[in-house]
């Protein structure tokens, strides 16, 4: 915000006229009048009386902040798979740099755009490893934040970062001083405080956020139950999970490329190959689906809907696939299907329909 604007607003909130800023600093009316209107500036002397008078800070006044707001944030990201669609990863960097010079404090800022470079490097091995000491750092730097949900997310991506990288000490010395889970968590014993008050928008809220992470950890949990059902030999099992798993995605309203994925997992680690096949054809249609938002009522209709949240979505889900299809070559759980004439025609039919695109 301006410094015009901040007087301006900071006046109205505190109402006091134009009359008794200007007598309680000595000046009069007109010049406070030219300062909301951008036609002159206050001297910087009174800069400590003027924030005094208004009940903020220095830094506030003149729009100095060490943290932009989450919405800010939330627009950043936007931006930013907008830009490295639009016009390439060197583009997005750029952008996301900038933005760290602007803010250098802002662990929030730290966290969302390892996450958002890590997802963007993903697909590209030869940009990734050379931006993955940038995005580590970027980590680390979260990890160290006094705000425990951000120092927690930051220290779970470093462990799975540093697992990556064979770090493993490192990895356990983090994941070793991580507190469990407590119960009830935080957003429940929020959530049961507003029902108690009849604030139910709110509850609804606050527990659709809550149900939203962890339908996410779900995931991953079932993910990695399906991997160590087939290590340990229980391929039913893996198959089972996978299944069951993509029936509770499909009945709460998630788009069917999650749980697709999910099952598609489980039938590449058990070199089930007509399944693969079948799963890969089904990823192939979810992907090409036309846009729309994601049918998730009732367990989500109290979050705010983005506008263009259905194009997001199709637009992840189109880059997730088109990443599988250049890894396929390479991808030691899909070794088994190479040289299969069905799965080198379907990979061809796709390759190209990703070049014309």
């Amino acid at each position: 915000m301006k410094l015009s604007e901040t007087i301006r607003s900071r006046r109205g909130m505190l109402g006091m006229s134009q009359e008794q800023l200007a007598d309680a600093l000595g000046v009069t009316a007109a010049a406070v009048s030219k300062w909301e209107n951008s036609l002159s500036l206050p001297d910087m002397t009174l800069l400590p009386t003027l924030a005094r008078l208004l009940e903020t800070d220095p830094n506030t006044l003149l729009g100095f902040a060490a943290e932009p707001s989450r919405s800010e944030i939330s627009e950043l990201l936007n931006r930013l798979h907008t830009i490295y669609q639009e016009k390439g990863l060197d583009a997005a960097l750029d952008l996301a740099r900038r933005k760290l010079r602007e803010y250098p404090a802002s662990a929030l800022l730290q966290l969302n755009l390892a996450i958002t470079l890590d997802g963007l490097t993903a697909s590209w091995p030869e940009c990734r490893s050379e931006l993955l000491p940038e995005i580590l750092t970027l980590y680390e730097k979260a990890a160290a934040s006094a705000d425990e949900s951000v120092s927690r997310q930051a220290k779970g991506m470093l462990v799975m970062r540093y697992r990556d990288a064979g770090r493993y000490a490192e990895a356990q010395a983090i994941l070793s001083e991580m507190p469990g889970p407590v119960m009830p968590g935080k957003e429940q014993l929020q959530a049961a405080l507003y029902c108690s008050q009849g604030q139910w928008a709110e509850a609804g809220r606050v527990t659709e956020s809550w149900l939203l992470i962890s339908v996410a950890a779900l995931v991953q949990a079932l993910t990695t139950l399906v991997e160590v059902a087939v290590a340990e030999g229980r391929r039913e099992d893996a198959a089972d999970l996978a299944r069951k798993g993509r029936q509770m995605l499909d009945l709460m309203g998630y788009p069917p490329y999650l749980g697709i994925h999910l099952e598609l997992l489980a039938a590449l680690k058990r070199r089930h190959k007509d399944q693969a096949l079948e799963l890969l054809r089904q990823l192939s249609d979810a992907a090409k689906q036309p846009v729309s938002a994601p049918v998730m009522r009732p367990f989500f209709c109290h979050l705010p809907e983005k506008p263009d949240g259905g194009q997001q979505a199709a637009q992840i889900y189109r880059t997730m696939f088109a990443q599988l299809i250049r890894q396929a070559d390479t991808d030691p759980d899909m070794a088994f299907l190479r040289g299969d004439p069905a799965f080198e025609a379907w990979l061809a039919r796709e390759r190209a329909a990703c070049s014309s695109d």
